[in-house]
């Protein structure tokens, strides 16, 4: 045989291997991609199969999420979703059909989003299409504003979101502490705009937002200029709008946000009492400036239902600062006024904003003394003061509200045999609201009291119906009071319904998970008392 002859033939031979080892392989190939598909990690490359039997083809989602089924006819199916935001698992199956639960999660990313869920049955595919919406988009341009006095009228009663937004880890200050300082870390019910909307059926007119920012919701940035977590502004804004669509004024601060400014802004150390230097108060304002610059963005294009207040309680802490509120107050002042400098520098709708400043420890008699209306950082027309009013603590809870010492009853006509106030009844209130409607209401600056309380109880060994009667009297009083001097009062709820059962009693007025009254005698004294006052003309 030739040498040529052999050549052809070992070509012959080659591509005759090569060939059929080809062959066999995509075979082999093949049936081990038809195997794994048939398996619970389907192929999410296949296009939808028209022939598989799905009962939905696409599923939306409120921004609040929630929970549906579906079903996939034709025996045990498997399912996958893309995005771990929505989570599908097996409720029953069996070789005629497939039901499946989809639970989506709420939507705090600040905008829709779209995910898909690919089933798989035998080889065949079907993808469903997964759309939860974002937030509103809101109206851009410029809103007219009317007046801090015009508004006022239109705001009462009020009522605060207690308790939630402002839940904080004090040590988590300037940083994102991955939801320590959750909406549910001091109560235990999300909001949600079914919650909003109790709030309006029980006949509140506005809602204070007390939310924490510093302490838990810094995500970058520095000190001097933190950045404020998006997905936590999202939430905040979410919540702000479900009152803002229910026609709802909202009064959004920087609460107590771990003593960051309230506390630390007035005293170089928290465990004693040492003076601030001009040095340290002047890196709190850049710090505050900064927190408001982003906040009055964030919020810039709604109209004169947003109400921003810069502080919350400035310091209140008593046995730092119960004797010194007139030295503070011009520290106080300085704060007021870089929070009013950051809100209207922002421009647009901010430059009109109505903007409200806190009094010294937000007490009525250092307010009127020490924060005169010429000390107030801008003129009257878009700026309102806030005290707050828990007078006497033995009723509200704010001091010694236990044991012998507690005050059950309340007002001239509900005494008992004991545990009666002893001070701060009906004249005293009037003489407090009174005397803040010449400070400043009489002056241009409305005023909202940005808290109020009484403790409602189960009590024994006393005069349950006399309590009861005193919770509302107390509730009534306040609200006809404050309307008489054209006064904003926000009845501060706290979300404790186990508490109004017990001797310690609660401020719970909207049960938030029934999503309906459940402080009846306080809701009662406060549309008693919108309904015996008279806002001045």
């Amino acid at each position: 045989m030739r040498t040529k002859d052999i050549n052809v033939r070992k070509v012959n031979l080659k591509a005759f291997f090569t060939f059929h080892f080809s062959f066999f392989t995509s075979l082999l190939l093949l049936a081990v991609i038809m195997t794994a598909c048939t398996k619970d990690d389907p192929n999410p490359l296949a296009d939808s199969n028209g022939d598989l039997l799905v009962s939905v083809n696409n599923l939306v989602f409120t921004i609040d999420g929630g929970e549906t089924e579906f079903t996939v006819q034709g025996g045990t199916a498997f399912v996958r979703s893309s995005e771990d935001w929505v989570t599908v698992t097996r409720k029953s199956g069996n070789n005629k059909q497939s039901t499946f639960v989809v639970v989506c999660s709420e939507n705090t990313t600040g905008a829709e989003r779209t995910a898909t869920i690919l089933a798989n049955l035998d080889g065949a595919f079907k993808n469903i299409s997964v759309t939860q919406a974002g937030p509103a988009k809101k109206e851009e341009g410029e809103f007219t504003f009317r007046t801090a006095g015009e508004v006022a009228k239109d705001m009462y009663p009020g009522w605060n979101l207690g308790n939630t937004l402002e839940s904080c880890d004090a040590n988590n200050l300037f940083n994102n502490n991955g939801g320590v300082g959750s909406e549910t870390g001091w109560q235990p019910t999300k909001t949600t705009k079914e919650v909003i909307d109790a709030v309006k059926a029980a006949g509140f007119k506005s809602v204070r937002i007390p939310c924490s920012w510093i302490c838990g919701h810094v995500s970058g940035g520095t000190e001097a200029n933190p950045q404020i977590d998006a997905a936590w502004m999202a939430r905040v804004k979410q919540i702000v709008d479900y009152c803002v669509e229910d026609g709802l004024y909202v009064v959004l601060n920087d609460h107590w946000d771990g003593g960051w400014i309230e506390v630390q802004g007035f005293t170089s150390n928290t465990s004693s009492f040492r003076a601030m230097t001009d040095a340290e108060v002047d890196a709190k304002i850049v710090t505050l400036k900064s927190l408001w610059t982003d906040i009055a963005e964030a919020f810039k294009g709604y109209d004169e239902h947003v109400i921003f207040a810069g502080l919350n309680e400035p310091f209140q802490e008593y046995n730092l600062f119960n004797s010194r509120h007139e030295a503070l107050a011009p520290i106080l002042i300085k704060y007021n006024k870089a929070f009013v400098e950051a809100v209207r520098a922002t421009g647009g709708n901010n430059a009109n904003r109505i903007l409200v400043v806190q009094g010294p420890s937000v007490n009525t008699v250092s307010t009127i003394s020490y924060m005169p209306a010429n000390t107030l950082p801008e003129a009257a027309g878009k700026l309102m003061v806030e005290v707050h009013f828990y007078d006497p603590g033995q009723f509200c809870g704010t001091f010694d509200a236990s044991g012998d010492n507690a005050y059950y009853y309340w007002g001239n006509g509900n005494h008992g045999t004991n545990h009666n106030a002893t001070w701060g009844e009906e004249s005293y209130m009037q003489e407090q609201f009174a005397s803040l409607k010449t400070a400043f209401t009489s002056k241009g600056f409305p005023v909202i009291i940005g808290e109020y309380a009484g403790l409602q109880r189960t009590i024994t060994g006393g005069d349950q119906a006399k309590h009861d009667a005193s919770v509302k009297y107390y509730y009534q009083c306040v609200n006809e009071y404050a309307t008489n001097n054209g006064i904003v009062a926000f009845a501060w709820d706290t979300n404790d319904v186990a508490g109004l059962g017990k001797e310690s009693g609660s401020t719970t007025i909207i049960g938030r998970s029934a999503k309906s009254v459940v402080g009846q005698n306080a809701m009662s004294g406060i549309l008693a008392g919108i309904a015996a006052g008279q806002w001045p003309q």
